[in-house]
């Protein structure tokens, strides 16, 4: 039995008929420690609801249109807990993703707001650091 992250979300945004958003569903749950998973759209469709279904995620449909960054903004608010991962739904989380944002906020007791980089997957073959942070 692996264990779960009760305080921590995946709230996937999902747009029109992405053909990767089954694939970012699929990374979220695989993880190593399991956390919510939560569908957030503002463009609901029978696509996005029969992927919902086929892993018994619940669909939280934004009612206002304003662009993106309210949809972000509702994708955080579809969730009940304190800590919530925007997943885009062409991101691809590593099976360890959930288990390391816990141990790194099991450090912080206090913490607020974690940021993660990222590798972006061009071709399919290679990787490339977008972010780089340094002291």
């Amino acid at each position: 039995m692996s264990e779960t992250f009760n305080n921590h979300t995946f709230s996937v945004c999902a747009y029109k008929e992405s053909k990767y958003l089954e694939e970012c569903i699929k990374s979220l749950m695989i993880q190593t420690v399991k956390s919510n998973i939560v569908i957030a759209t503002s463009t609901p469709n029978e696509y996005i609801y029969n992927i919902a279904k086929k892993y018994n995620l619940e669909v939280f449909v934004n009612p206002d249109k304003k662009g993106i960054g309210h949809d972000w903004n509702f994708a955080v608010k579809s969730s009940k807990t304190d800590f919530v991962t925007v997943a885009h739904q062409d991101d691809i989380y590593s099976k360890n993703y959930t288990e390391e944002i816990k141990k790194q906020i099991e450090k912080i007791p206090d913490i607020v707001m974690l940021f993660t980089n990222h590798k972006e997957i061009r071709n399919r073959g290679s990787c490339k650091n977008e972010l780089q942070f340094k002291n």
